[in-house]
């Protein structure tokens, strides 16, 4: 039995907003969530079950998203124009939390990267990712290595 869809949104509101503060623009934010949720309100009725509910979740977030970065693609332009993401790896310094340490590192990913460490976060399977990201699970598996190797290559000063 399918949760209602407050419960829903309840139990993954943070993983929903976590995909909208990746793909939106500063102060947009609240328009992409507002954005994902009416598509998975929409969308809800025709869920299956056949797939874990944060693999569905995923899904129709991502695909939100890059539609609504599709769509803003000026603004994001403008905003790289005025250096809002540096191309450079960061430096952690000693006294930096984990959490920044994480949101640092996130921010230095491209978007498919970005998505990919946020569902490994979270717990999904290379083959749910693989669902979501359209490549296979081996490249799903390597990726990650890869992103675990970044990670720890990082400089911690």
């Amino acid at each position: 039995m399918l949760p209602d869809f407050e419960e829903l949104v309840r139990q993954h509101g943070a993983r929903i907003r976590r995909i909208a503060r990746r793909y939106a623009a500063a102060g947009q934010v609240d328009d992409l969530l507002q954005e994902i949720l009416v598509r998975l309100w929409r969308s809800y009725p025709s869920f299956r079950g056949e797939a874990r509910i944060e693999t569905w979740i995923y899904r129709v977030a991502l695909n939100t998203a890059m539609t609504y970065v599709r769509h803003s693609i000026r603004e994001r332009e403008t905003q790289a124009a005025i250096g809002a993401r540096s191309a450079s790896e960061p430096t952690i310094h000693a006294t930096t939390s984990m959490g920044d340490v994480l949101a640092s590192f996130l921010a230095a990913l491209g978007d498919v990267e970005a998505s990919m460490l946020m569902m490994y976060l979270d717990g999904l399977t290379a083959e749910e990712m693989s669902g979501v990201l359209g490549i296979s699970a081996n490249a799903v598996n390597v990726r990650i290595n890869r992103l675990k190797q970044k990670f720890s290559d990082m400089h911690i000063d």
